[in-house]
């Protein structure tokens, strides 16, 4: 079942779409663990896809909570639907490595601002609708796979994070700094990568593999709560990201992943 919702964001000045995905036979009386999804109209259903292919995370959550009897809600936050609204929101660090020259105006603050927006008037909204536990996770891919990890470390509120294709490329020095200074060794990072992304011509098809592995090895030197899964013919978009959610998903409840696509 699939509720939606439209939240304001005070401090980022804008109105968010929010879709909520809640277990077939809901039950109010059932406590809930949270999985938030960024560019969240690719999270449910290919008919709200940016580009026609949702992730379909629905049927990935049931499965999830049939085998680890833990009930999840799916909580998917639009992003702001234009290329730069979205450059700006996701990206808490200064660009250094652009795509395009429009990039270098991006504003770092609306990223901070949503950051906070997040974790101060989404999931308490969520948890003040729902009945929720301290389990909360975090999914966002490519661009959205940094705002995701700093969400993950910046604030004391996800146990997981999921960061799949991280484009951390784009702002590498100071994102790693800033890893290295946030560093949380109890909260589980999930990393996937394609060997065959390229989310851009300009950029060498090895970059998304490349950046994710140096990442992979540069926090695994401070936390043992951290995979990485690679896909000798994974390409950079929905369909792909898709086959690696159970991994993901058992990663988060388990202390090795269990299932392999």
């Amino acid at each position: 079942m699939i509720e939606y919702v439209k939240i304001y964001l005070p401090k980022t000045k804008r109105e968010v779409k929010i879709e909520i995905s809640l277990p077939r036979y809901y039950d109010e009386n059932t406590q809930f663990d949270t999985l938030y999804f960024l560019d969240g109209q690719n999270a449910f259903k290919d008919s709200h896809a940016a580009f026609h292919r949702a992730i379909r995370a629905t049927k990935y959550l049931g499965y999830t909570a049939s085998i680890t009897n833990r009930k999840i809600i799916g909580i998917a936050i639009y992003n702001a639907e234009s290329d730069m609204g979205r450059i700006n929101e996701y990206t808490p660090f200064r660009i250094t490595h652009a795509a395009n020259e429009e990039w270098k105006n991006q504003e770092i603050q609306i990223c901070h601002n949503f950051c906070d927006d997040v974790v101060e008037s989404i999931i308490p909204y969520i948890e003040k609708k729902y009945k929720t536990s301290q389990k909360r996770f975090i999914y966002g891919s490519s661009l959205a796979a940094i705002t995701a990890l700093y969400l993950g470390y910046k604030y004391d509120v996800f146990a997981g994070v999921g960061a799949f294709s991280t484009a951390s490329f784009l702002c590498k020095k100071e994102f790693n700094s800033f890893i290295k200074q946030n560093m949380k060794p109890e909260v589980k990072i999930f990393l996937y990568v394609g060997k065959q992304e390229s989310s851009d011509g300009s950029y060498d098809q090895k970059l998304y593999y490349n950046t994710s592995l140096e990442l992979y090895h540069f926090i695994k030197q401070f936390t043992n709560q951290v995979r990485l899964v690679v896909s000798e013919s994974g390409v950079h978009c929905e369909a792909t990201w898709e086959k690696q959610l159970l991994d993901f998903l058992s990663f988060l409840y388990f202390d090795n992943i269990i299932y392999r696509s």
